[in-house]
């Protein structure tokens, strides 16, 4: 098993030493550290046999400005090429806030840098695995059974302070923080990120204050720090939905079996948003919001079967209706975390935050990633007004974004690349939200980034035609229920 050169590694049957002298030390100063783990032991995740890899926990503290604070830990799994002159690492930034990276590093052979680079996996800081672990299954109930959010909330926080966990010190610097603090741990000069969704604003918060220390950035469905969700997410659900059927009208045979299709669609919409449904079976009338939550478009899958939907729901089809119930989300999801990210350093940003009734909406759709007041039940303080400004960099950098993202829209694809000086945009068409793990895609966007963080300069000034990416033709829509 290959490792790297580690400045300070505490190797199995060590730790007892290490702790010992971190603990006469801890009070001047502390290093983070990396602890291996024997491949028998007990691991979040689980590489296959068949590649070469290290697995350990990232050893830093809860809060950097008190010698005194809390050790936490991070799994991180290093999975290493074969090749013989290994190329810079990519590291792996997910989603959420609040989702673990881990499920990750136990399909290594879906990323083709592997080929020349090693790629690393790192559960960040409050997520599913790492030590702690901001779960609140409290609030996940609350969601199951509609019963109260805010009592769920406080309950949570009230249990995990219980624990010695300072809140407040899980968001995205510290995170960004923890990031850097593995790169010295283990001994690597320069790397690469490959982030999606929120892991693109975790990589551009790193590459704020670390630049220096990144050859290359891949930003799959970019959320930039500027970005203000709260006061736009109706706006892009509705915009997503909308270019959806106007492409949908463009195309004969869609709007032939669809036809005045995005006209029906709203207008039953705001019927049911006027006049809520009463609908057998279900306790709560049906809103134009509970209709809209039926219409997915998180993947390129969905976005060909939209428009069938969309005249579904205009025409109140039980085959659709039926089908309303809501969902508590995976139970690995560590919402503590999204709480204390969210809350400090996005929200309060917003016009949202500040307003007692959500602004433009969908059918009631809330506009918030999470609703005002479940952030004031947080309480963890709000971030220096520096957190959501631009970031600006000369990192060479590749960002995608899927043409219907109702999440993160191409146009935050744009504003991100507005400071990014030595970036490539590319708006892949007919698709949805991080394009580039679509598995049942053409594989363009995949092979696009690959091939940009093996030669970014050559990618960024190659003609755009080149890359199939940029040569994908209209979606090919569903015109009936299967």
């Amino acid at each position: 098993m290959r490792l790297f050169s580690f400045l300070f590694v505490c190797l199995p049957g060590m730790v007892t030493a290490c702790q010992v002298m971190e603990t006469e030390d801890q009070k001047e100063s502390f290093t983070p550290r990396f602890e291996v783990v024997a491949q028998t032991e007990d691991f979040p995740v689980a590489v296959p046999s068949s590649f070469d890899s290290t697995l350990g926990w990232l050893v830093v503290q809860e809060d950097r400005s008190d010698a005194m604070s809390n050790e936490i830990k991070l799994p991180v799994a290093i999975i290493h090429t074969d090749a013989e002159s290994p190329k810079s690492p990519v590291l792996y930034l997910s989603g959420g806030p609040g989702a673990s990276a881990m499920r990750t590093a136990a399909f290594p052979g879906a990323y083709p840098w592997l080929k020349e680079r090693d790629f690393i996996v790192i559960g960040q800081r409050g997520t599913h695995y790492a030590k702690p672990a901001l779960m609140c299954p409290e609030f996940r109930t609350a969601i199951e059974n509609d019963t109260d959010r805010i009592s769920s909330v406080l309950a949570c926080k009230e249990r995990l302070e219980r624990a010695g966990i300072g809140l407040e010190n899980y968001n995205s610097e510290t995170s960004a923080a923890d990031l850097e603090d593995l790169r010295t741990a283990v001994g690597i000069e320069k790397w690469n990120l490959y982030g999606a969704s929120y892991g693109t604003r975790l990589a551009l918060i790193y590459a704020k204050s670390f630049g220096e220390n990144l050859d290359a950035m891949v930003l799959d469905s970019p959320l930039p720090p500027n970005a203000v969700y709260d006061d736009q997410s109706a706006i892009n659900l509705e915009q997503a939905i909308r270019g959806v059927a106007e492409d949908c009208a463009s195309q004969p045979a869609c709007n032939e079996a669809f036809p005045d299709l995005q006209r029906r669609f709203f207008q039953t919409i705001e019927a049911v948003t006027q006049s809520p449904l009463e609908i057998e079976g279900l306790d709560d009338p049906v809103t134009g919001a509970d209709l809209v939550s039926l219409l997915p478009l998180n993947f390129g899958s969905d976005v060909r079967r939209a428009p069938l939907i969309m005249d579904l729901l205009a025409r109140l089809d039980p085959v659709v209706t039926e089908r309303l119930a809501g969902a508590a989300g995976a139970s690995d999801f560590a919402w503590g975390m999204r709480f204390s990210v969210w809350c400090s350093e996005a929200l309060p940003f917003s016009e949202r935050y500040r307003m007692a009734e959500p602004g433009p909406t969908l059918g009631g759709y809330e506009s918030a990633a999470i609703a005002p007041e479940l952030c004031r039940a947080w309480d963890v303080g709000t971030l220096d007004e520096g957190i959501a400004a631009p970031v600006s960099s000369d990192v060479p950098t590749l960002i995608v974004a899927g043409e219907f993202d109702p999440l993160t829209p191409p146009v935050w694809a744009e504003l991100a690349a507005e400071t990014l000086s030595n970036s490539l945009v590319a708006i892949a068409r007919g698709d949805s939200h991080s394009v580039t793990q679509q598995w049942g895609s053409d594989g363009c966007a995949m092979a696009l980034a690959a091939d940009f963080i093996n030669e970014p300069q050559r990618v960024l000034e190659a003609p755009k035609s080149t890359h199939c990416l940029f040569n994908r033709t209209a979606p090919e829509y569903l015109l009936k229920w299967e």
